[in-house]
C-alpha cells in the first residue's frame, strides 16, 4: 500500500486533530506517523503520514476535511518511507560538521532545503542579503523572517510561482555572518519547528566556522 505525507492544516482546540485522523480513516488510509506543529494563532499545521489503499485519492479526502470544516489539505506527496523530522535534522547536521570548510555553506544550503522540504534553499553574505527585503528584515530584527513576496533572486527563480514564502534565518543575534534562505509555496507555510531546526543548523554552521580560524 503507498504511503502519502500529508500537511493539514487544522484549528488549535481541543478534538480537532481527532476529527481529522476520523476523516481519513473513513477514507480508507491509517494514520502511521504524525508531526504535530504549533503556530501562533487559531490554527496549527500538523504533518501526517498515512498508509493508503492503492485507488486513494488524496484530492477525496481534502474534499471530505473541507465539507466537514475539519481542516484544509495544504499539500499531499507520496512518501517513500517514515523518517523522524528530528532525525533528519541531526543527520543533517553532521553532514555540515564533516564537509570540508570550502564546501560548508553548499552543506549547509542543502541541510535546510531538506528540513524545510523547500522548493529553493541557499546560502549568502551579510551584503547580499541585504538586498533581498526578507534578509534585510531579519538583519535588522536578529532573528528569521517570513515574508510573501515575489521577490527573488534570478539565480533560483526559474520554475518559482509568482509569489511564495520566503524565509530567511541570520547565523547570530550580533555579529552576523550569513544568513540562510528558503523559498515554499503560498499553500504551504514554513512551521515554527522547521525554523528552529533551521536556525540551529545556522548556528553549528558558524559555530563550526570559528572553531576552524587559527
Amino acid at each position: 500500500m503507498p504511503l502519502y505525507r500529508l500537511r493539514v492544516e487544522l484549528p488549535d482546540r481541543p478534538g480537532a486533530l481527532a476529527h481529522v485522523a476520523a476523516l481519513i480513516a473513513d477514507s480508507g488510509a491509517s494514520v502511521i506517523s504524525l508531526d504535530i506543529h504549533e503556530l501562533a494563532g487559531p490554527t496549527a499545521i500538523d504533518e501526517i503520514v498515512v498508509d493508503a489503499p492503492d485507488a486513494w485519492v488524496p484530492a477525496e479526502l481534502a474534499s471530505a476535511l473541507a465539507a466537514a470544516e475539519a481542516a484544509t489539505l495544504l499539500s499531499s506527496a507520496a512518501a517513500r518511507d517514515v523518517r523522524d523530522p528530528v532525525v533528519d535534522a541531526l543527520e543533517w547536521a553532521i553532514a555540515i560538521a564533516s564537509a570540508d570548510p570550502a564546501d560548508s555553506d553548499a552543506a549547509l544550503g542543502e541541510a535546510v532545503l531538506e528540513v524545510t522540504s523547500a522548493l529553493a534553499a541557499w546560502v549568502t553574505d551579510v551584503r547580499s542579503a541585504l538586498g533581498i527585503d526578507a534578509g534585510r528584515l531579519a538583519l535588522e530584527r536578529r532573528g528569521p523572517v517570513v515574508l510573501q513576496t515575489r521577490e527573488v533572486p534570478s539565480s533560483v527563480a526559474d520554475h518559482l510561482p509568482d509569489a511564495v514564502w520566503l524565509l530567511a534565518v541570520p547565523d547570530g543575534r550580533l555579529d552576523t555572518e550569513l544568513v540562510a534562505f528558503a523559498i515554499r509555496p503560498l499553500a504551504l507555510h514554513f512551521t515554527v519547528s522547521e525554523i528552529a531546526r533551521v536556525e540551529q543548523l545556522v548556528r553549528l554552521r558558524r559555530l563550526l566556522s570559528r572553531q576552524l580560524v587559527p
